[in-house]
C-alpha cells in the first residue's frame, strides 16, 4: 500500500475509499493488466478470424504473432499466471483466471479449426491443440518473466511454430500412379 501510496500521491484512505480494500484493489489490478495485455493478442486473433474465406489464415504464423505478444508482456511478470498462482483459492481471483484463459482459448481453438476448415491444417484437433497451446504459453509467461534472456523463450515460440507447421499438408504430395507396370501403360498407348 506504500508503494500505491507514493506512486499515486493518495493517502491510504483515498484508496481504500476508491477500491474498498485490498482484495479488490488487486481484481481492479487484474483487469486492468487484462485490459492492457490482452487485447493486442484478441486483436491478432480477431485479423485472422477476420479474414475472407478465400485468404490464407496461415495458423502457425498467427500463434507465432501471438507468442511474441506473450515474450514482450512476460517481462511484465505475467500477472493472470502469478495470481492463479498465489490466488488459487480465491473464487473472484480465480473466476477471472478462468475468463482469461477461456478467452484465449477459444480464439486459438477459433484459429485452428478454421486452418482445417480451409484445409490448411490436418490431422489436428483444434479444441485439444488450442488447449495444449493455452498452457504453453501461460508457461511461457513464467519462462519469459524469469528467464534472464529471451533466447530460451524465442526458441520454444520457434519450434511450437515448426510443430504447427508439420500439420500442414503437404504441397508436395506424389501424384497417384496406376499400379500397373509402366512397360503395360506404354504398350496399351
Amino acid at each position: 500500500m506504500s508503494d500505491l501510496v507514493a506512486a499515486t500521491g493518495m493517502n491510504r484512505a483515498g484508496l481504500y475509499s476508491a477500491f474498498g480494500s485490498k482484495h479488490q484493489l488487486y481484481i481492479t489490478a487484474l483487469a486492468r493488466y487484462r485490459e492492457d495485455t490482452e487485447p493486442e493478442m484478441r486483436s491478432i486473433a480477431r485479423r485472422a478470424l477476420d479474414r475472407a474465406a478465400f485468404e490464407r489464415l496461415d495458423a502457425p504464423r498467427v500463434v507465432g504473432d501471438i507468442l511474441e505478444v506473450v515474450a514482450r508482456h512476460s517481462k511484465q511478470g505475467g500477472f493472470v499466471v502469478r495470481a492463479a498462482v498465489e490466488l488459487a483459492d480465491d473464487p473472484v481471483t480465480m473466476r477471472r483466471v478462468q475468463e482469461a484463459w477461456s478467452e484465449l482459448e477459444r480464439d486459438l481453438a477459433a484459429i485452428l479449426a478454421r486452418a482445417v476448415e480451409v484445409g490448411e491444417m490436418d490431422g489436428v484437433d483444434p479444441v485439444g491443440l488450442a488447449r495444449t497451446l493455452l498452457v504453453f504459453i501461460q508457461g511461457a509467461f513464467v519462462v519469459g518473466h524469469a528467464d534472464e534472456d529471451d533466447v530460451r523463450l524465442d526458441d520454444a515460440a520457434a519450434g511450437l511454430v515448426a510443430l504447427l507447421d508439420r500439420h500442414r499438408p503437404s504441397a508436395t504430395a506424389d501424384p497417384i500412379r496406376s499400379q500397373a507396370p509402366d512397360d503395360a501403360l506404354l504398350s496399351e498407348s
